[in-house]
């Protein structure tokens, strides 16, 4: 799909289940899928507004409020259809996100899609019991003619955190300054989670052992700048996601650029990046 620090109150939307005790990586599998329904139901315009918080951020690739930008678009929306393939749930099952393929249309399902990628939300529990969409962003890649059928056809992989604390370091600005330090590479193999998650915009998502530090797209890069635009995070700070801008440093081949990114930390005693996107910004 592509379109914190507090806990938001608002209404109760048709079709959000209240969340329990209980609740686990399944339960934002299953509110992910309720939201996909309903965007076939009901269009995209309808579906994005019935799940979304009313601070809900949508980055495309910069921040913008995200339920005004639906407000103004056209009824029913275009067509949108996404899938969950990755779910992880903090430990108070209070915040969590969800990743998986989507695929986009101009006008019609029955046309090829005008664009494909991975998505990446992040849904909060609200003080009524209810799940939100508090932010939604993607990173689009070509998929063959060949593989689009089974584009969407995936099984979810659950993330259910265990950890017992979390550090008082900032994960986010220890991984940079290991970037600026002694490159991307090495800040990699020290952060990356086991079953971590990469997407940089154009290539599919890499996953876990799949993951070559050194063979990363900015491996070689130099960190000039970062700005980090908004944190959010469980109540136990557990799990962090973080989004802003990442400047790299020219070099005598290429030109500085600019990345906007997000990234999710599984935080226990030791910051792990369980999730990075990587968009270019302008």
């Amino acid at each position: 799909m592509a379109l914190g620090g507090g806990t938001l109150a608002i209404a109760t939307a048709q079709g959000a289940e209240p969340a329990t005790a209980t609740a686990t990586a399944q339960t934002l599998v299953d509110r992910e899928l309720a939201f996909g329904q309903a965007a076939i139901d009901r269009g995209t315009r309808a579906a994005f507004l019935e799940y979304l918080a009313d601070s809900a951020v949508i980055l495309a690739p910069g921040p913008t409020p995200a339920r005004g930008t639906v407000e103004s678009g056209p009824a029913p929306g275009a067509p949108l259809r996404w899938r969950p393939d990755l779910a992880t749930m903090s430990r108070l099952h209070d915040f969590g996100w969800t990743s998986g393929p989507f695929s986009s249309w101009a006008h019609s399902t029955n046309d090829r899609p005008e664009q494909s990628g991975h998505y990446f939300t992040v849904w909060w529990l609200e003080n009524n019991g209810s799940w939100r969409v508090v932010l939604d962003g993607g990173v689009p890649y070509p998929v063959a003619e060949t593989d689009l059928p089974r584009h969407l056809d995936v099984k979810p992989r659950l993330r259910n955190l265990d950890s017992r604390s979390g550090t008082q370091h900032d994960c986010a600005v220890d991984f940079t300054d290991l970037w600026r330090q002694k490159g991307r590479a090495k800040a990699l193999k020290e952060y990356l989670a086991s079953d971590a998650r990469l997407l940089y915009a154009g290539s599919p998502p890499r996953d876990g052992q799949a993951i070559k530090p050194a063979a990363d797209p900015l491996a070689g890069t130099g960190l000039a700048a970062v700005r980090v635009a908004r944190r959010l995070g469980s109540e136990l700070g557990d799990i962090v996601v973080t989004y802003g801008e990442f400047d790299i440093e020219s070099t005598l081949e290429v030109p500085a650029r600019h990345f906007a990114f997000i990234q999710a930390w599984d935080v226990s005693s030791k910051c792990k990046l369980a999730f990075e996107a990587l968009n270019p910004a302008r």
